[in-house]
């Protein structure tokens, strides 16, 4: 508007519009070339400074990693209600009330109550999927009832005594799940290396509750199979589907024993660990898998607490045994488990079978510290789970088992058949939350009472069943 204001000709007023625009552009473009240049100073000056203060760094002996190692943080809490509709008194001892010992300890409780299952914590380090030289840990932290189930005889409830006591429950009690530092070795596809504490390769069934297809535990876990190994492990992929492990392991089962005395007798015998292998194929679309195990001790110390027939019931697998011996101890599995496409993913099947054999046992009238006795065992369950909805789902398992008279079944006393069915029903809330009903019904030989002796004790009969289980369970899930 300047340049109008002068009387001056049209020619002269539009040589001078064009040269203050001419000179307009011209300031422009030097100012945007000097805040080009400035940036470009300013950030050499940057990276010079970096370079330097690392350099000065390094020189001083410390060192700066440029992305720290990754930990992780999850797990998951587990509460119910459960009610076994069996005779429940108050301030009567175990001996005078009615158990149903084929049952995990916390599913098996006398009449009902709220239940803290399990709170689990994992914290870990895990190796990455590249092929090279790795470090890491992992440690899984349980507390809750299950914990002093499960954790015989090395919880805290039982304070390292040779048979903890089960019968505590406790809500606070605490159990070391896993703890084991794992290597990468990058041989091949890659070994993985594990030593410490950690699950081992059996059972179709987990420790961890919501990660089951039913809420309550199959029998096969809760008897027959360790659930967790102490010792040396490797693990090699031939492939993305195929997995081999091999390891050897402690004696005994679900425990950290190292050697320390229980029922008076030391056990670090040479060669009395337990050798593993199991291999591991799941299908390319991730829609099948089978895995076998293997465990084999030509001379192992102290399996599963074995009972002495006629006289004696069976420890289980959750407790040593007096009348244990270091001797050939053998123990197989297989499960699997289909998803079938043509079900949309909607149907799950799954099965699992399991045996062993164990030369340690002791038999009368012979003395019972000479005399060895065999015992064998078996077991199969079937599972099937259809998704009806994104939320809802139901699913049905059906087990059984059998011990021979030398019973590994726990309270049992000669040769036993059990069988179990479960229905479960599931709700979905949230992503991460979901409840599940369920029913279950035992029987069998001896399966209800206290079966401490053949013939039960007064008051408490030894019962064929069935015995009934319900359950009402909710659990929250942050992985």
């Amino acid at each position: 508007m300047a340049y109008s204001y002068f009387n001056i000709n049209p020619l002269l007023d539009r040589l001078l519009f064009l040269d203050l625009s001419t000179i307009k552009r011209i300031f422009s473009l030097f100012l945007f070339f000097g805040i080009i240049v400035q940036a470009a100073f300013s950030t050499n000056i940057q990276q010079e400074t970096l370079a330097e203060l690392q350099k000065a760094l390094d020189e001083g002996g410390i060192a700066v990693e440029s992305r720290p190692p990754a930990l992780s943080l999850s797990g998951f809490l587990d509460s119910s209600y459960t009610y076994n509709f069996i005779s429940a008194h108050s301030g009567k001892t175990a001996q005078q009330t009615a158990q149903i010992p084929t049952r995990m300890d916390s599913d098996g409780i006398a009449g009902g109550g709220w239940n803290l299952n399990q709170v689990y914590l994992v914290l870990e380090k895990p190796l990455s999927e590249l092929n090279d030289w790795q470090a890491g840990f992992r440690t899984d932290l349980m507390v809750g009832q299950d914990a002093a189930s499960m954790g015989m005889p090395d919880n805290l409830v039982g304070l390292s005594s040779p048979n903890s006591n089960g019968l505590a429950l406790n809500i606070s009690s605490f159990l070391l799940a896993q703890a084991y530092a794992q290597f990468r070795v990058p041989v091949g596809n890659g070994i993985d290396l594990k030593m410490g504490k950690f699950m081992s390769p059996f059972a179709f069934e987990l420790m961890e509750r919501p990660a089951n297809v039913n809420f309550s535990y199959g029998l096969i876990f809760s008897n027959l199979i360790p659930e967790i190994l102490v010792g040396f492990e490797a693990i090699y992929p031939f492939s993305s589907s195929l997995e081999l492990t091999l390891g050897i392991t402690d004696g005994g089962f679900n425990t950290a024993r190292g050697g320390f005395p229980f029922f008076g007798e030391v056990n670090n015998e040479p060669f009395s660990s337990l050798f593993l292998g199991s291999l591991r194929y799941e299908s390319p679309k991730k829609n099948a898998l089978i895995s076998s195990s293997l465990l084999i001790g030509p001379n192992g110390a102290n399996p599963p607490g074995f009972g002495l027939y006629p006289l004696f019931a069976g420890a289980g697998v959750f407790r040593e045994s007096p009348y244990n011996r270091s001797a050939p101890f053998v123990l197989g599995d297989i499960y699997g488990s289909w998803i079938p496409q043509v079900s949309h993913d909607r149907l799950l099947v799954a099965f699992e079978l399991t045996g062993g054999f164990y030369n340690g046992g002791v038999a009368l009238p012979s003395d019972p510290l000479v005399q060895r006795a065999s015992a064998n065992w078996y077991g199969a369950s079937l599972w099937m789970k259809y998704q009806l909805t994104a939320l809802f789902s139901i699913a049905f398992r059906q087990d059984w088992i059998e011990g021979s008279n030398n019973e590994i079944l726990y309270q049992h006393v000669g040769r036993t058949d059990i069988w179990s069915s479960t229905l479960t029903f599931r709700i979905d809330l949230w992503e991460n939350m979901m409840l599940r009903v369920e029913g279950r019904m035992d029987w069998g030989k001896d399966v209800a009472g206290e079966i401490l002796l053949p013939l039960g004790l007064p008051g408490v009969p030894v019962s064929t069943g069935p015995a009934f289980f319900a359950a009402l369970e909710a659990a929250y899930t942050f992985w």
